[in-house]
């Protein structure tokens, strides 16, 4: 059986990163730690893969 939620990581409107897993604050944290290192307007969301619906969504904007 698949994991119960998909977080993809967004640089600008690239993806840089998803990632799979059964504990959303888990998945909320690794979202946050994509931000590092990355220059723009980094943002992400969690998706439910039952529902496809987001259920929680970060955003980090890059400020000179």
């Amino acid at each position: 059986m698949g994991k119960q939620y998909t977080a993809n990581a967004y640089c600008n409107e690239e993806k840089i990163a998803t990632k799979e897993g059964d504990d959303i604050d888990q998945l909320y944290a690794w979202m946050v730690l994509q931000a590092n290192g990355n220059f723009g307007d980094v943002h992400g969301e969690i998706i439910d893969n039952t529902t496809n619906k987001i259920v929680r969504k970060f955003q980090k904007a890059y400020e000179d």
